[in-house]
């Protein structure tokens, strides 16, 4: 058979067959005889200057044995997609050489097989890319899970603990450096990670700043070091800066309780969760207390929009009273939440729903049954006060929310001045701007707004001049001592002279005691809220009070 009939047949072979490295016997036998070829092995390595420069070639045997110690008679070059760099290394059997004529067939050859390493290449790619994270090239979730997976199938899984962590504060560096320069300090970042493993240890980039891992517990303190900084770097205007990323870790130490694959997430996760929400610490170890508490929280998110749904939330009123007269002057809203025959209370789900940014729907939902109780009181010839309704600082940065206050108000057909929106004073400077905005635009709207807690935030004293706020309300430690003293008149007398100066009303709360109220009284607050006259309560009990309008002395 001559050569070209040989070739046309190796290359059709060749496109037909599956895409593997190796060449068959078939598509190849005429011309490994015309050739003497023993052995094709194929180098795969990374170019200089790619993302994965240093990392070990891939020898691929394409057709015969793997000579080990034996330089080949001859080798190819190609370069290929992703930055790969493909040599061929061609052993001959005894002594043979080719010609010129013959060396340049084969290249022929080289450059048909090249499109098929190319196809092979191209298609391992696409396979591992589902198993990857596409900017760091680590394993990805899936590729996590293969791994643990075979570790719980063996039973190895017992020897390791499993670790979920969050890079702090990387944001500023992308902000700082740009977001392609963000995307190389990642990769360094990975790089780093990378080096510090072991071949049976694992660690995965699930994408934005999270990653997991999986670590042999006699190097989990190793490694737990290795996480309060790694040392990489950040180019800007051409020079390298220094940079030290640190991350929050949760952990969990693998057990024989372990029942899925997926706890080994699950479970670390809830432990990075803790340690950045509750405790506050670099890592934490998963334990029962901190399950309890996460499986509490899990419970209230996948509950909150079905129970919101399904009226689970009751509204409750607590009046506001003017210690002069004994008349109610106002209420504020409050909710309980009824699940399941047990009553949890804001301290309990309200935090929760403000870390996952699902507070404001609840808010709203309080605001729309106040501004319904006020409505119903109109029409059954009830005396109508304003009710007070809390929103979360969580919720100022939702650009449509002064516009679905404003709506929820209108569509009840009430006036707007029986709505008074109250948000707690802000402990971050970075937030005073929003709430600036917030309330200037519910003034322009003509609802009057307060500021909950003052004296607790990050300026009261600026916040009394720049806020445009109709009412203060002060935070029940300025008269929570058993033994209330000059001091305390003193305090209380300049803040209320200073909002009575600029226009300012002042309720008080948390009061619970007669003496409060003296003292109240005496530096010149006279409206206050509190247990002293009454819990919150359901609407019925609190029209009772309304009809009677006024506390007997």
């Amino acid at each position: 058979m001559n050569f070209e009939k040989s070739f046309e047949n190796f290359v059709q072979i060749l496109s037909e067959e599956a895409i593997t490295p190796e060449i068959s016997p078939s598509a190849i036998a005429d011309l490994a005889k015309e050739y003497s070829l023993r052995s094709i092995v194929s180098i795969v390595s990374y170019a200089k200057g790619s993302d994965h420069e240093g990392e070990p070639d891939t020898v691929i045997p394409l057709f015969g044995p793997v000579p080990e110690g034996e330089p080949p008679a001859y080798y190819f070059q190609n370069k290929m997609a992703g930055q790969k760099i493909v040599t061929y290394n061609i052993y001959l059997y005894g002594d043979k050489h080719w010609d010129d004529e013959e060396y340049k067939s084969f290249s022929v050859l080289i450059d048909i097989l090249s499109f098929h390493m190319e196809r092979f290449l191209l298609n391992t790619v696409v396979r591992d890319s589902s198993l990857k994270q596409y900017l760091t090239g680590l394993p990805n979730s899936g590729g996590f899970f293969v791994f643990a997976n075979k570790l719980c199938d063996s039973g190895d899984i017992m020897l390791y603990d499993s670790f979920y962590f969050n890079l702090k504060s990387f944001g500023l560096y992308s902000r700082r450096y740009g977001i392609a320069e963000g995307d190389e300090i990642m990769k360094r970042y990975a790089r780093k990670l990378k080096a510090f493993f072991q071949k049976d240890e694992i660690v995965a980039h699930l994408g934005g700043d999270n990653y997991a891992a999986l670590v042999k517990k006699e190097r989990t303190k190793e490694f737990l070091e290795f996480l309060s900084g790694v040392d990489v770097y950040g180019v800007r205007n051409g020079k390298e800066e220094p940079i030290k990323i640190a991350a929050v870790c949760g952990v969990y130490a693998v057990d024989d309780s372990l029942k899925d694959p997926g706890q080994l997430l699950s479970r670390s996760a809830m432990a990075l969760n803790y340690a950045k929400n509750v405790a506050s610490k670099p890592y934490v170890f998963v334990n029962k207390a901190m399950s309890t508490r996460i499986y509490r929280q899990k419970q209230i998110e996948d509950r909150y929009e079905e129970a919101l749904a399904s009226d689970e939330f009751r509204i409750y009123l607590q009046p506001k009273v003017d210690t002069v007269t004994g008349e109610i002057v106002g209420a504020e809203a409050l909710s309980r939440w009824f699940c399941n025959g047990i009553v949890l209370y804001p301290t309990e789900f309200v935090p929760i729903l403000e870390q996952e940014g699902m507070v404001a729907s609840l808010d709203i939902y309080v605001l729309k049954k106040a501004c319904e109780f006020i409505k119903d009181w109109q029409s059954r010839g009830i005396p109508v006060v304003p009710i007070s309704v809390n929103f979360s600082r969580r919720d100022l940065s939702y650009k449509r929310i002064v516009d679905e206050i404003v709506e929820a108000i209108d569509a009840c057909g009430i006036d707007r001045k029986f709505i008074e929106v109250e948000v707690t004073e802000t402990v971050s400077e970075d937030e005073r701007s929003l709430m600036t905005g917030f309330l200037s635009k519910l003034k322009d709207a003509g609802i009057n707004t307060a500021i909950d807690d003052f004296g607790t935030g990050y300026s009261s004293l600026s916040t009394l001049r720049d806020f445009p706020v109709k009412v203060i309300k002060i935070d029940r430690s300025f008269i929570s001592s058993d033994n209330l003293n000059k001091n305390d008149e003193i305090v209380l007398k300049n803040i209320i002279t200073m909002a009575n100066e600029l226009g300012i009303g002042v309720v008080t709360e948390g009061v619970e005691r007669e003496d409060q109220v003296t003292l109240l009284k005496e530096v010149g607050c006279h409206i206050v809220q509190g247990f002293l006259y009454d819990n919150p309560m359901p609407k019925p009990d609190f029209e009772k009070r309304l009809e009677k309008k006024y506390y007997s002395e």
